[in-house]
This record gives C-alpha cells, structure tokens and sequence, in this order.
C-alpha cells in the first residue's frame, strides 16, 4: 500500500469515516499529542469513530468492548484479564529526567510518612511504590486526592503528580523528586508508561498504517503543536517544545521492552499484579 494514501490530499478536503462503529480510544493530554496528532486534525484516511478519555478510561473501555484500539498504561495492560496485542514501535517512554511524573515533598525523603497521590495517575503509583520500596526501603501510607499541589501536602508529608498538573508545578516547587530519573538510576532501562493496544482480530495493517502515520505527522509538526498548546497553558511553547525533545521518547525498541518487563516483574514481586503478562505485539 502506497502510504501517500493515507494521507488528506488537501486542506479543503475533508476525511470521511465511514466506518464509525469501530472506535478508537484517543487522550489528549500534552504527552500523547503527537500520538494523535493525525487522526485529531483530520489528517489521515481511517474507518473509526473516536472516543475520547483518560488512558485509564481506555482500558475501561477495551475490557467491556466499547473501543478496539486505544492508548492505555503499562499497568492496565498487566491487569488485563484478556489477551490484548500491542501496537509495535510507538510507546511513551523515557531514559532521562521526565519533569510530568513528579514526587513533591516538603523537608525530604526521610521525613515521609504519607503520599498523598494524584488520582490520574496509573503506571506512575505503581512505580512510586516499586521506587520507595526497593530503592529507598519505604513503606509510607497513600492517599488518593485531585492534583492540587498545596491541599496535597496539607495531607501528606509528598504528592505525587503527573501530567501537565506536574509541569504546571515543576518551576516554581524545587523539593521534588524525578520519578523517571530515579528509575532509570535504580535499573539502567527507560520506563514505559503508556502504549497503544487492541484487540488482536479487529485491527488490519492499514489500522497499524495509519497509528504509524498519525505520528509520523505529529512528530513533523512539534513545533506546531507547542505553540498551539502554549496558547492555552502557562508555559510559554519552548517550554513544551523542549519536554517533547528532550524529555519524552516515542520509541518500542528492544530497551524499552526490557524496561518494561522489569517493571512488571517489580510490580508481580510486590503484589501489584496478579501475574506477569507476555508482551503479545500485531504483526506489522
């Protein structure tokens, strides 16, 4: 298949999907933008309905059928209760400081007793834990809250928080640990905090083409997206531009499976998974 299909031929035109009862379940928070990137702007030939959410949603979503494709945490993918297959090549990793997976605290490790945790976060929690109790032989107490750092810590000694709720802090709170950094000091391996995954027999090589393609397009326009982003948030767009260079990588290569598949050998050694799941990927 010619990928130039794929492809909208004009900026007139619009792209039709005719096929709407198969959905997809895209987030549009900051790090999966690029992800997205083609299928939000309408810029790619495909046959689903989009469904919006959280990535935790998507997972909810996947087990009870309503989507057959979307982005979802590492950690949903080993509680899943079915077999799911994985989109090869794309995943939301890194193997430096991550600045959106941030740990707050207000005097210092030592000091914490409860963490207070911020309710979007999936992977990251389990991470957290893995990270106090392998590395920094923790046990604290934890609390789920919305992602508001000073009530947080009102409540607990740290606040974990992620996503653009984590950028929105990281400038002006310098008590902060980088969960990321400490992971990769911890293992040496990047970690995988989210990738797209589906249902083995519904999606085609074209569904692969155009998940591909979305983000081959993303990527073309970062500098784009910063800004339009910008406009909206409180950082100005060289600030995101940056995160998405310097900090995110997109890359499935063999290292982050490996990264990955510690994670979830940490997360079955202490209880936060049933099982240690096979990472099952669609031929592409």
């Amino acid at each position: 298949m010619d990928t130039q299909d794929l492809f909208k031929p004009s900026k007139q035109e619009k792209v039709i999907n005719s096929h709407e009862d198969r959905l997809i379940g895209l987030t549009d928070s900051l790090v999966y933008l690029p992800l997205i990137y083609g299928i939000n702007h309408n810029l790619v030939r495909h046959d689903f309905g989009v469904s919006f959410g959280s990535i935790i949603e998507n997972a909810i979503k996947l087990s009870e059928g309503e989507i057959e494709l979307g982005i979802i945490s590492s950690l949903d993918y080993a509680l899943k209760k079915e077999t799911w297959h994985i989109v090869p090549n794309l995943c939301i990793s890194s193997i430096q400081k991550i600045k959106h997976v941030q740990l707050f605290f207000k005097k210092g490790l030592k000091n914490i007793r409860k963490v207070a945790v911020d309710k979007n976060a999936a992977s990251e929690a389990i991470l957290l834990k893995i990270l106090m109790k392998e590395k920094f032989f923790m046990s604290p107490d934890y609390i789920e809250m919305e992602p508001d750092l000073e009530k947080m810590l009102l409540n607990a000694e740290a606040a974990l928080i992620v996503g653009e709720s984590s950028l929105n802090y990281y400038r002006t709170h310098r008590n902060r640990l980088d969960l990321n950094e400490e992971w990769l000091d911890m293992t040496g391996l990047p970690f995988v905090y989210a990738f797209w995954a589906g249902r083995e027999i519904t999606i085609t090589s074209n569904d692969l083409n155009v998940i591909q393609s979305s983000f081959d397009l993303g990527i073309k326009n970062l500098e784009k997206l910063s800004k339009d982003y910008a406009q909206k948030h409180q950082e100005d767009w060289a600030f995101y531009h940056d995160f998405f260079t310097q900090n995110l990588s997109y890359s499935f290569s063999d290292q982050e499976k490996h990264g990955l598949n510690e994670f979830y050998n940490y997360a079955f050694f202490y209880g936060f998974t049933e099982f240690i799941p096979d990472l099952h990927f669609y031929k592409s």
